[in-house]
């Protein structure tokens, strides 16, 4: 058990699903924006494994009927949108996870949504400001932070009030091997 919650993004392989899975991760996301996004092997991936809920990744500037179609083709009704999203876009029907970047002025959010807290910046590098702006919003939101950490920060981290933590799947090596020595540490750091 972990004593965050977890969202896989950016899923490309099933060595990374594998992976995740194992470590019993919240929610697994798929990056469906790309115009190469290969449903068959997403749905593949999501066939091979049981237990995260499912997520399609898209910036939000995509038209609507693209999105319907390939959320429909997968039977994922999770949404994660870009912070650059329009309102008009989400269908009442989806559950939606909206980005916004830390490094930006953020707007009013509205209050029932769950937003995933992005920076460009290391956490390490997180201003006195930066990480007091990031507990009130973790206060009266619910925050999955996405940004650089190590194992070390992570219970300076969950200090704040968080949801959870974004971790990022990526490139094999070659099919079916890869190292996760990283992610291991930080996942090792989160058992309860």
């Amino acid at each position: 058990m972990l004593k965050t919650k977890i969202i896989a993004a950016d899923l490309q392989n099933l060595t990374d699903a594998r992976y995740f899975a194992a470590w019993l991760v919240e929610y697994m996301s798929f990056d469906l924006s790309a115009p190469a996004a290969d449903l068959p092997k997403i749905k593949e991936m999501m066939d091979w494994v049981e237990g995260p809920i499912f997520a399609a990744q898209f910036t939000g500037l995509e038209d609507r009927q693209s999105i319907e179609a390939q959320l429909e083709a997968l039977s994922v009704d999770h949404l994660i949108l870009g912070p650059y999203a329009d309102e008009e876009l989400i269908n009442s029907d989806w559950q939606v996870t909206k980005t916004i970047l830390l490094d930006e002025e953020i707007d009013d959010l509205t209050s029932d949504r769950t937003y995933i807290a992005q920076s460009t910046l290391s956490f390490n590098d997180f201003s006195q400001d930066k990480k007091n702006t990031l507990k009130d919003l973790c206060n009266s939101h619910s925050i999955y932070l996405d940004c650089g950490f190590t194992s070390s920060n992570i219970n300076d981290i969950l200090d704040l009030g968080i949801t959870g933590l974004v971790l990022r799947g990526g490139e094999e090596e070659k099919v079916g091997v890869k190292s996760y020595e990283d992610l291991d540490e930080i996942l090792e750091a989160l058992e309860d």
